[in-house]
C-alpha cells in the first residue's frame, strides 16, 4: 500500500482530505475540507506512516465507502 494509491482511491470514494507537514518531522493528515469540515485529524513522525493512518481513519470515519470496503479486511 503506497500513499499515492491510498490517495487515489480516497478521491475515487469522493472522500476530500489534506496532508501536510512541518520542517520538525511531523506529519499530519485529516480528512474532509475546510468548507463542510473535517471528520479526522491525525499526527505522525514519518510520511511513510500517512498512509497508513489515513486508511485507519477512513476506514473508521467512513465505514459504508468503496474505500472502505477495499481496506477493512486487512483491519480486522
Amino acid at each position: 500500500m503506497t500513499i499515492e494509491q491510498v490517495i487515489r482511491d480516497l478521491h475515487d470514494s469522493e472522500i476530500n482530505g489534506e496532508i501536510g507537514w512541518c520542517y520538525d518531522g511531523v506529519w499530519w493528515v485529516k480528512l474532509g475540507d475546510p468548507i463542510n469540515g473535517y471528520d479526522a485529524e491525525g499526527r505522525c513522525a514519518y510520511a511513510d506512516e500517512t498512509a497508513e493512518l489515513l486508511r485507519r481513519m477512513a476506514v473508521k470515519h467512513y465505514p459504508r465507502s468503496a474505500f472502505a470496503k477495499k481496506y477493512r479486511k486487512d483491519l480486522e
